[in-house]
């Protein structure tokens, strides 16, 4: 179960970032891209980010991921963009193909591979103050 292993990855990074960088309330979503060329179980990262995160600051953070599609580029005819995709009944996902859909040569992959943390939504600490 990888997902775990990145969660703690994810963890440990953003516990470092806002040692240096605390924010000014407390951290209520955490967003992240994750690539679709990372096959990951969502169920298993945002369970194990709960786990993990309990006991630190940014316990009970919500986990917020954008799917960022597969873009390529073909150094043979210079094509720049997305890829095709196998799709059949028997898979329960589609497979991209990283061949160029203009030439049919291979490949260079831009983006489609990344997991990242991107941004926080943080509350604003005057609105939970009591009065």
């Amino acid at each position: 179960m990888h997902e775990y292993s990145l969660a703690q990855a994810l963890l440990d990074g953003l516990l470092e970032h806002l040692r240096n960088h605390p924010p000014p309330g407390r951290v209520a979503k955490v967003h992240l891209r994750q690539g679709e060329l990372l096959v990951l179980s969502e169920w298993a990262l945002r369970e194990a980010w709960r786990i993990l995160a309990e006991g630190t600051e940014v316990a009970g953070a919500e986990l917020v991921i954008e799917k960022v599609p597969v873009r390529a580029r073909c150094p043979s005819c210079g094509y720049e963009g997305p890829v095709g995709y196998l799709k059949d009944e028997g898979w329960h996902f589609a497979v991209p193909v990283l061949a160029c859909p203009r030439c049919g040569e291979r490949t260079e992959v831009l983006s489609g591979r990344e997991l990242a943390i991107v941004g926080l939504s943080v509350d604003d600490p005057a609105e939970s103050a009591p009065v």
